[in-house]
């Protein structure tokens, strides 16, 4: 598990999402929240130790080792709850250089009728760019290796997911006459740490804006390091 944090980029970013990315009728959220965990390259092993430490002492307590631990899971466990959620937060937020960056949509109230008619994952593109361009480039990133949950095959005319931030990344770094060293890798989330862990970052997020319930939002607000909101509170 892990083994595709490649060593050889200073900065491994982890993405997640919460909530459905739909607008209309199918949606099952008014809100869809992408989130970014990003972690120096000499940390990532962090991440595996402080998981593998958490799930050990779960099953301890009583958790069925063959379960994958996952955030909406481990808070829905009448045995767990959401204590072991707020633990698990807390312990991985103590990592060094960890932050997290997220992008959050309002979808009821998206005014653009193009954004809205769009296809699921051409709009499931647009937010991931949007997102993981402002982190690149306002942050300075220059080596960066990202993991994706391979749930997310959605295309934008033509292109694979990972091509399109590809793209869009060689695009930006053109018009900012900035180098950027970037490639990208899906992954099944039971076989990657950063994954897993970021699935609790995700979820924390999305609780505080659909269901207006910050407890686990606030356990990492100081390793927050982008935010963008869209259409929330108006």
């Amino acid at each position: 598990m892990g083994a595709n944090m490649v060593s050889s980029y200073n900065t491994h970013l982890f993405l997640d999402e919460s909530g459905d990315c739909s607008c209309g009728p199918s949606s099952k959220s008014r809100h869809f929240c992408l989130t970014i965990l990003s972690i120096a390259e000499q940390d990532t092993k962090a991440i595996k130790a402080r998981f593998r430490t958490r799930v050990k002492k779960l099953v301890r307590a009583g958790w069925d080792k063959s379960k994958e631990v996952k955030a909406h899971s481990l808070h829905r466990d009448p045995q767990f709850g959401a204590k072991a959620a707020l633990g698990m937060l807390e312990y991985l937020a103590g990592i060094d250089s960890l932050r997290i960056s997220y992008l959050v949509v309002n979808k009821n109230k998206i005014t653009s009728q193009s954004l809205r008619d769009a296809e699921y994952g051409i709009r499931y593109n647009y937010f991931s760019g949007a997102l993981l361009s402002e982190l690149v480039f306002e942050d300075g990133l220059s080596s960066i290796y990202l993991t994706y949950d391979l749930r997310n095959k959605e295309t934008h005319q033509g292109r694979k997911f990972k091509e399109y931030l590809k793209t869009k990344l060689l695009e930006e770094s053109v018009k900012r006459d900035a180098a950027v060293e970037f490639d990208a890798v899906g992954c099944e989330s039971n076989q990657c740490y950063g994954l897993l862990a970021v699935d609790f970052f995700s979820w924390a997020l999305f609780r505080r804006f659909e269901y207006d319930d910050s407890r686990f939002a606030r356990k990492f607000e100081g390793k927050v390091l982008r935010r963008r909101e869209w259409y929330i509170g108006k």
